[in-house]
């Protein structure tokens, strides 16, 4: 039941419905207190009695945007997915109106747009977000996905960085970006890992680093080599706070426009993982490359380790 009270010329509406507590707004005129307080009594009516029809598709996913993937470690990725979503999909509707048959005609529509891969992960963002409609919020009973088909992930990338490439990269590139540039070719480190490194987490007496936060979620300790340790006494500042002292993002902008300015093209700063586990895969066991790179199945190592067909013939 809604009651309305006047106050400084101002309307203040309080909506009280058991169990819930009192939910109380103010409002410049009585009529958009009413709209209110009748929009309420539904909402908290319909929840009551276990009837969702009242939850929009649009709003539950920016509830789980904000109050979910705000919290995910690749928040900001996920965040721009369901964003992306939002504009591109028809999200005015009911939740529980949501079908298989709308969810396939959205997938054929970004297919004809984008690469499989692209609309298989924002799939998967919709996939996270269904199951908490299920198990957390039980606005739902079972997923409108469950049917439906996602496409192939993409090939994995064969891209190694050649040693003319990078020669001239470390030619151009800004000198503390280009020493970002080698050490994650000497370490296999990401560059998001390499930008978050902090000096208590250094350890060049016992030649590794230490890694918290990594994309799989498991700490790891990384060895150095020597080239790598050599390029960590190059840097000042002391031995506390940031190592590198620049953001992923910055560095991301400043390899691929100087790549760009020198005429390079077809490879980004994630291929010097492809390229240091090629490297090093020649010279440590396949389980050791497992443990310094953080992969818990040794198959991984076949999508990292990329040698040319030539490069093989040489070492038979």
């Amino acid at each position: 039941m809604a009651t309305f009270q006047k106050r400084n010329n101002r309307v203040t509406a309080t909506v009280r419905i058991k169990p819930h507590p009192p939910k109380s707004k103010t409002f410049e005129t009585l009529r958009d207190a009413k709209f209110w307080a009748q929009e309420l009594e539904v909402k908290l009516r319909n929840e009551k009695a276990q009837i969702f029809n009242h939850i929009i598709f649009e709003d539950a996913l920016k509830q789980y945007r904000d109050e979910v993937s705000v919290n995910k470690k690749g928040y900001r990725q996920e965040i721009c997915k369901i964003n992306f979503i939002l504009k591109d999909m028809n999200c005015k509707v009911p939740l529980v109106k949501v079908s298989k048959e709308m969810l396939i005609a959205w997938r054929e529509d970004r297919l004809s747009k984008v690469m499989g891969a692209t609309v298989r992960r924002q799939l998967i963002v919709l996939a996270g977000f269904f199951t908490w409609c299920i198990d957390v919020k039980l606005w739902l009973s079972e997923s409108p996905l469950d049917e439906v088909k996602f496409p192939g992930d993409s090939n994995h990338r064969e891209r190694v960085i050649s040693e003319e490439e990078i020669k001239t990269m470390s030619e151009v590139l800004d000198i503390k970006v280009n020493r970002i540039f080698l050490f994650a070719l000497e370490t296999g480190m990401r560059q998001s890992e390499i930008c978050e490194l902090t000096w208590d987490r250094v350890f060049i007496n016992k030649r590794y680093v230490r890694l918290t936060s990594t994309k799989n979620g498991r700490p790891r300790d990384v060895p150095l080599s020597n080239a790598a340790i050599n390029i960590l006494q190059q840097l000042e500042g002391g031995k506390a706070g940031s190592v590198f002292k620049y953001t992923a993002q910055y560095v991301s902008q400043i390899f691929g426009d100087t790549r760009t300015q020198a005429g390079l093209a077809g490879f980004t700063f994630h291929d010097t993982r492809h390229t240091a586990a090629t490297r090093i895969a020649l010279k440590i066991p396949v389980l050791d490359l497992c443990k310094m790179f953080g992969w818990s199945n040794p198959k991984r190592a076949m999508v990292y380790y990329n040698p040319t067909a030539s490069e093989i013939a040489e070492r038979l």
